[in-house]
């Protein structure tokens, strides 16, 4: 085989001894993260000012080969991809700090989900990945072409290859929107979901042209350069997880077809990168490093290839556009309008390229969409928006897994419905089976999108076992809760801001023996509330910056189904200061009163716990009136690894006026915290002011996701 190549290099020298004017083409192969090693052949290319005419790629090909073929130089190519942050595009989470206020009313309330279709029946995703964040960023770095539409108009033609999943044929895009033809040629098998064009699927074009060179030739390619990535099959000690595996799977119909293509290659420079999979995009710069020093390796070949004689441009498109008109194409429930109301983009108003992506995002963080992007068509010298769209389906099942040093292993299930019993609203079935059981149902009602009002309804009925805790921290009994009743209220919600809401309550709550002595007891109320949210924490349970701040006031008069006439006020605050990427300072103050009233036997504050006091376990002790300072020092050391150093001071009272005789408790403790997969996993310790030691372990969303719901 290698006398072959010599061979073939001996003809090709030859060649273009006898003609400075032949053809030059590139047939780019993919190879998903590897593929980046093209970026680094390309800088040897443009150090020996090598004229190209003619690119075709494939897969991770194609975007290396038509931003080259748009006139970007490997050295640009290398730092947009380097400095946008390529290996992390295919994240789709949203930040909860980029949720509006309104969707914030609940707390992650699940760790996976799965959609379900017409008859509840829940099923696997087509992909891993949407793609949004993709092709929103491949439509950032190919904005100055969204007014060509033929390939061959770029500076030098190109074309890319994608496969029709319908019927296995080669789709060879030649012409639209670069952005989406890109995409289209990289959707790999169950890593990215198929791209739809025109009413076709397509995925990655490597499954039947993983090296173009044939397309190459018949562009008009006298001398062929072929740029091969794809790596060889693993032996089956290496195929010892999912990536690989599929990796694996994707590499049998490309290596058929990659070797009959080489064939077609003059040249063939393929770098040494069998150790990486094709989803390594950590080693990106190793990697573009890798291409360039196989390109030297071929230095005295490419030496002789003709040399542009003009620098190249790049295509232009004006830094800022008005549209004619903007339009919707692929909802299926959202309306037009209710789509243009989240994307924010008016007609006959000027938009720069940061602009359209940014109105396209924050309608992403709506979390109605699968994927959202821009198309720009240039036609009759008018620029014209189309906005493409996915809905995520309205049907989803959240499972949840989580557990506490109280609680054994609860098991949540949340049937979540968007827009489907009404436009604009949700409602969310929960149920919570294990050593804490509940039954959840919330519905609401908006009018309006970011800003407006709503109205909602949300019966419940929860059972929970509590401990009675001896002076030595020591459980002692226990006891069971059960309260069942309902909240109804008119809201309002401002953006980003704050979300307010008149409610009014009804309950009744039983306690009953568990272990020891016990006398079962009973309380029934109803009244009126206010509540008032506001969050704009970066996560919820590890965030490094924002503030979480809640406040409930609600009264109850006697005798109007209530018992006893009573009033109670509970507030949360939670502000976090980052000092640098990995270190931030916390404040959090907790506060809860019956006001002049002792009603702690019937409806106390419970106060413990490694959220709340740590120095007393969850729920050790209950009262009518508490306040809870707490500072701590939050460390991100590593991705995904969080640890707390707090001090923690508790006062407890029986009347609203504290005073030097009131219960007060003072502890310091540490927290190290891993985000997993399947949740949150937290440990802690703490001492308290008598040297006693306590220990805290949690898993999961052990928080009640209808924190705000409740009275």
């Amino acid at each position: 085989m290698k006398n072959k190549y010599v061979l073939i290099t001996m003809i090709v020298l030859m060649a273009i001894s006898l003609n400075s004017e032949d053809k030059i083409g590139l047939a780019l192969s993919g190879g998903g993260s590897r593929g980046l090693a093209h970026i680094g052949i390309l800088k040897v290319i443009d150090k020996l000012d090598i004229k190209i005419d003619y690119i075709a790629g494939t897969s991770m090909g194609a975007v290396i080969g038509g931003l080259y073929a748009m006139g970007y130089s490997a050295i640009e190519i290398e730092e947009m991809i380097i400095n946008n942050d390529f290996e992390n595009i295919f994240d789709e989470s949203v930040s909860r700090e980029d949720l509006y206020i309104g969707q914030k009313r609940w707390m992650p309330y699940a760790n996976y989900y799965f959609n379900l279709d017409d008859k509840f029946r829940p099923g696997l995703p087509e992909a891993l990945f949407s793609g949004s964040n993709l092709i929103n960023t491949l439509f950032d770095y190919t904005y100055p072409a969204s007014n060509i539409t033929k390939f061959s108009e770029l500076p030098i033609e190109f074309k890319c290859v994608a496969t029709n999943i319908k019927t296995g044929e080669i789709k060879v895009f030649d012409s639209g929107n670069l952005h989406e033809a890109m995409r289209a040629s990289m959707s790999a098998p169950s890593i990215l979901e198929p791209m739809r064009l025109d009413d076709e699927l397509y995925i990655d074009g490597g499954i039947r042209a993983n090296l173009p060179s044939e397309i190459v030739k018949e562009m008009g390619a006298d001398i062929v350069i072929g740029l091969q990535l794809s790596s060889e099959l693993r032996p089956k000690d290496n195929l010892d997880n999912l990536i690989k595996v599929l990796d694996q799977t994707i590499n049998f119909s490309m290596t058929d077809n990659v070797n009959r293509s080489i064939e077609l290659c003059d040249i063939v420079i393929k770098p040494e990168l069998n150790k990486l999979s094709n989803y390594d995009f950590n080693s990106m710069k190793d990697i573009i490093d890798e291409g360039e020093i196989e390109a030297g390796r071929h230095i005295e070949e490419l030496e002789m290839l003709p040399k542009r004689k003009e620098k190249r441009s790049i295509s232009s498109t004006p830094n800022k556009l008005s549209f004619t008109n903007i339009s919707i194409l692929g909802n299926k429930h959202l309306s037009n309008a209710k789509i243009r109301e989240y994307v924010g983009l008016t007609k006959n108003t000027y938009y720069s390229k940061r602009e359209i992506i940014k109105a396209v995002r924050n309608a992403y963080h709506s979390q109605y969409f699968s994927y959202i992007y821009p198309v720009i068509n240039f036609e009759n010298n008018e620029y014209k928006l189309i906005i493409k769209v996915k809905e995520k389906n309205r049907k989803r099942l959240g499972f949840a897994l989580s557990s506490n040093n109280d609680q054994e292993v609860v098991i949540g299930l949340t049937l979540e419905l968007n827009n489907y019993i009404q436009h604009n609203s949700k409602l969310l079935l929960n149920l919570h089976i294990g050593d804490k059981n509940e039954i959840n149902a919330d519905y609401v009602k908006n009018f309006g999108k970011h800003w407006g009002i709503y109205f909602r309804a949300f019966p419940y009925v929860k059972e929970q076992k509590l401990y009675s805790y001896g002076d030595d921290h020591a459980k002692t009994n226990s006891v069971y809760s059960v309260e069942y009743g309902a909240t109804s209220g008119i809201g309002f919600y401002a953006k980003r801001s704050l979300v307010a809401e008149l409610y009014s309550y009804i309950y009744r709550s039983r306690l009953y023996k568990h272990i020891g002595e016990f006398e079962n007891s009973e309380f029934y109320s109803s009244g009126l509330g206010l509540k008032l949210y506001h969050e704009s924490l970066d996560n919820y349970i590890f965030p490094m910056r924002g503030v979480q701040f809640l406040a409930k006031l609600s009264t109850a008069r006697e005798g109007v189904y209530s018992e006893i006439g009573n009033k109670k006020f509970y507030s949360k605050l939670r502000m976090l200061m980052p000092f640098g990427k990995t270190f931030s300072m916390k404040y959090q103050f907790e506060y809860g009163s019956h006001f002049d009233s002792k009603e702690e036997e019937f409806d106390p504050f419970y106060i413990g716990g490694i959220d709340s006091y740590m120095g007393l376990y969850p729920a050790e002790k209950s009262a009518a009136i508490y306040k809870i300072n707490t500072l701590a020092l939050r460390l991100n050391p590593f991705d995904k690894i969080f640890c707390d150093i707090q001090f923690n001071v508790l006062q407890l009272g029986d009347i609203d006026y504290w005073t030097a005789e009131d219960d007060f408790f003072k502890a310091m403790g540490i927290k190290l915290g891993y985000n997993t997969f399947l949740g949150s996993l937290r440990i802690g310790a703490a001492m308290d002011e008598d040297r006693v030691n306590h220990y805290y372990f949690s898993f999961g969303y052990y928080f009640d996701p209808f924190e705000f719901s409740r009275r």
